[in-house]
């Protein structure tokens, strides 16, 4: 049979599939021990091993190099310590498969269903992971030197002395500033998946990461209030808007130029100010920006004052308190996105 063949085991009322150059399911295989000998050397004579049925087959310590495991099934199998350098297992299926200290460098895994997955101390170097279910798996120890993660999914995977991650981990690797995200699909499975990534990167001293991954955590459970329609969404949304979540302080800069200049258009729109220096003169555009910074500051020269109004009055309080408490949540999440934490 050829690998793109599938047929049921031989065994009457078996049902399993039977493995590739076989005619048995791995249950029913009597000769189980040279099985691994003779898949290497049918790997050695054709690399297309595309949709494979290696379904809980035992092939530990076995070298497949670049073998095309396109939509494979190694599920509950055991491949441990085996060594698949420039392999191809797009679509492939890992589903509770043991792969402890496997080889996986320059392997591709794009869209691998590796649920459940035993990695522990693998080795991913140069690998796309991209697209691929990481639920449940075990990545302790495994060392992901210049791994793709994009868009994976890593729900309760565990992440446990995990070597060479970082944010770019998760980058698309398109355009000069690519998108790095794992799967968002479901907002609680991502919040928590980036809660582990953030402790991770913690645990490593990684701390600018974990700030990215500390963003995208957040900014998933902004999602999930919106989805519940809870009354929290709003000070989350503001938050988000004004500091990043304690993560972007530059994005309060930002905000000190809005509030500055959407003061000035509403002491302009209301002529609400007057000039103390030079009483009765006109009071020109460059006058309200210049009045809205220093009430913002709390600078307050006393060469222009609110008109004695009430309103205006009000206007300007709310303005100085705006100034003094954006400038403490400045000092506040630059001091943390830029010391330990």
């Amino acid at each position: 049979m050829t690998a793109r063949e599938k047929k049921i085991c031989e065994i009457n009322g078996c049902g399993e599939y039977a493995l590739v150059h076989s005619a048995r399911c791995w249950d029913h295989m009597q000769d189980k021990d040279d099985y691994s000998a003779k898949l290497l050397d049918v790997a050695a004579k054709n690399k297309d091993l595309k949709g494979s049925n290696l379904k809980k087959a035992v092939l530990r310590k076995t070298l497949f190099e670049g073998v095309d495991f396109t939509g494979s099934d190694f599920s509950q199998a055991d491949i441990s310590e085996s060594h698949f350098f420039n392999s191809t297992f797009r679509d492939a299926s890992f589903i509770g498969t043991e792969m402890k200290l496997c080889d996986f460098t320059h392997c591709d895994l794009t869209g691998a269903d590796l649920t459940k997955a035993r990695l522990p101390g693998a080795h991913l170097w140069n690998s796309d992971l991209s697209s691929a279910n990481l639920t449940e798996s075990d990545l302790s120890s495994s060392d992901l030197w210049n791994a793709r993660l994009f868009d994976v999914k890593l729900w309760h995977a565990d992440l446990k002395n995990v070597k060479a991650l970082s944010k770019f981990s998760f980058a698309s690797g398109e355009g000069i500033l690519p998108a790095c995200r794992i799967n968002e699909t479901g907002e609680i499975s991502a919040e928590e998946s980036y809660r582990r990534i953030k402790q991770s990167f913690m645990e490593n001293g990684k701390y600018n990461d974990a700030s990215w991954a500390s963003f995208k955590e957040k900014t998933m459970e902004r999602q999930i209030l919106w989805k519940n329609k809870k009354l929290d969404y709003l000070p989350s949304a503001i938050m988000n808007f004004l500091c990043g979540y304690g993560e972007k302080p530059y994005r309060i800069i930002f905000s000190a130029f809005l509030c500055i200049i959407a003061f000035a258009f509403i002491y302009r729109s209301l002529n609400a100010i007057e000039s103390i220096a030079y009483p009765g003169s006109a009071i020109r555009w460059f006058d309200y920006i210049y009045y809205s910074t220093i009430t913002y500051t709390t600078v307050g020269y006393g060469d222009f004052i609110p008109k004695p109004n009430g309103l205006f009055r009000i206007l300007a309080a709310c303005e100085a308190f705006l100034g003094v408490f954006l400038a403490g949540l400045f000092v506040f999440t630059l001091a943390r996105k830029y010391s330990a934490r």
